[in-house]
């Protein structure tokens, strides 16, 4: 085996769970056609019994009960002794007792019976059939003078019908569970084709190719479709995060160096020149601050790195967007004036949100200490809070330069700066833990032309009903 191929374990046709499903749906097929069997053979048997009896009944009465009168015992005999000379073996069958239960005349076995209905087994021979258990349908009744008549009908047709629907329900059966084992055979070979593509693309990706994904078949293969849309979803956001996650290597390697390196040459000089204590003192206070902002750096990414980690609404609680954006207006407001920059405000009052009361609090402190250190003196930063009908939106704008379009998703990522930023304080992580923070909380952050300036569009969909409503 190749290094660094993946094995992946194949699965057996007859161990997919389709075709299992097909299994059962074919012993519940089987099942229900039982049943349908049954309740018809059942039906059939009364239809079959009712017409057997009366046609048993309409015989006997047209032998007892002639149109020119009731047959006296010769006639009947006679009637009897003719109708047998035709059909000995049936399918008819008679016979006459006398009233000492003495056979007179009939080609029925010698048996006595009571008046009623009977079944009365037959001779093979008899009812022209092979079969054991030939018999017919027999009705015993009194006559007048005391004599018992036996009229019947062999049962040899409606036993031939049972057995002919019997076999055919087996037939109809067999075959349809059959055709349903095939059905889920050839069910279990499409999904375990589709199941083996995406096995196929699984190893790719354990292997380290990260832009493998599933192929769609089409629009109408509605559950792999979905699944594989799924699927690749969740690749491209994995394929997003591993690429993050080594642009942040990156990042780090590359914007630590710098200072580091200068911090290690300060030190340098300051250890080779021991005579000028006031510089090694000067040395040592850069050297302190140097270390400062890599470890302002470092708790910064610590920061985006829990909020990304932190489950989904985990400990979210009502907070007072308004009071808060007031408050944070009030403590940055003296902080506007020394840049000799103004900050304004329109807030509307009483509107709540679902969050995290520090992370909001953070989100919205990096969000004007942006406004306030990118934009020169004499421009406006305006603060605003409101209620729409898609949500509630905040709103941070400013007239100062601005972001080109083409730089406004970059700027979210870790340690990107613009050019003009480079020579400013700050690692460039500010956005990028807002961008962090409005993930966390469903919120959706537009970058805008404010033309001239920037606007930061919040928008919350997950909101608190306003308190006064009750």
């Amino acid at each position: 085996m190749a290094r660094g191929t993946v094995c992946v374990p194949r699965v057996e046709l007859l161990h997919t769970a389709a075709f299992r499903y097909a299994t059962l749906h074919a012993l519940l097929f089987l099942g229900i056609a039982a049943l349908l069997a049954s309740a018809v053979l059942i039906e059939v048997r009364h239809f079959g019994a009712q017409q057997m009896h009366t046609t048993v009944t309409s015989m006997s009465q047209r032998l007892v009960a002639d149109p020119d009168g009731p047959l006296n015992l010769a006639e009947l005999t006679t009637e009897i002794t003719h109708r047998i000379r035709h059909e000995p073996y049936g399918p008819d069958y008679f016979q006459l007792r006398d009233p000492q239960r003495h056979v007179l005349v009939g080609n029925l076995p010698n048996r006595q019976l009571a008046p009623g209905w009977h079944i009365l087994a037959l001779p093979a021979a008899s009812d022209h059939s092979d079969d054991d258990d030939a018999s017919a349908e027999v009705f015993v009744q009194r006559l007048t003078h005391g004599d018992f008549l036996t009229v019947g009908r062999g049962r040899s047709q409606l036993v031939q019908l049972n057995e002919v629907l019997l076999s055919a329900f087996l037939t109809a059966g067999g075959i349809g569970a059959l055709l349903t084992l095939l059905s889920g055979l050839l069910l279990s070979r499409n999904y375990l084709h589709r199941v083996e593509q995406v096995s196929e693309n699984a190893s790719r990706i354990i292997a380290g190719d990260l832009n493998a994904r599933i192929a769609i078949a089409d629009a109408g293969d509605n559950e792999f479709g979905l699944l594989a849309r799924s699927l690749n979803t969740m690749l491209d956001r994995i394929q997003t995060l591993m690429e993050a996650t080594r642009q942040v290597s990156s990042d780090i390697a590359h914007d630590l160096r710098t200072p580091l390196t200068h911090l290690r040459q300060k030190l340098e000089i300051a250890l080779q020149d021991r005579s000028n204590a006031h510089g090694l003192h000067k040395t040592l206070a850069e050297a302190i601050t140097d270390v400062d902002a890599v470890l302002a750096t470092f708790t910064a990414l610590l920061s985006i790195t829990r909020v990304e980690a932190r489950d989904r609404q985990t400990g979210f609680t009502a907070v007072d967007l308004s009071q808060l954006l007031t408050e944070l207006a009030g403590d940055y407001q003296p902080v506007a004036e020394e840049r000799g920059q103004t900050l304004q405000t329109r807030i509307m009052p009483n509107i709540s949100v679902i969050g995290d009361r520090h992370l909001l609090t953070q989100m919205f402190v990096n969000l004007i200490e942006n406004a306030l250190t990118h934009c020169p003196s004499r421009t406006s930063i305006q603060l605003g809070l409101q209620q729409e009908t898609r949500g509630v939106v905040t709103n941070i704008a400013d007239s100062g330069p601005g972001i080109p379009a083409a730089e406004r998703q970059r700027v979210l990522r870790r340690f990107y700066r613009l050019d003009r930023s480079r020579a400013t304080s700050g690692s460039g992580l500010g956005l990028a833990l807002v961008a962090a923070i409005t993930d966390l909380h469903g919120i959706r952050m537009r970058l805008l032309d404010q033309q001239p300036g920037l606007r930061v569009e919040l928008l919350f969909t997950v909101i608190q009903k306003d308190r006064h409503d009750s």
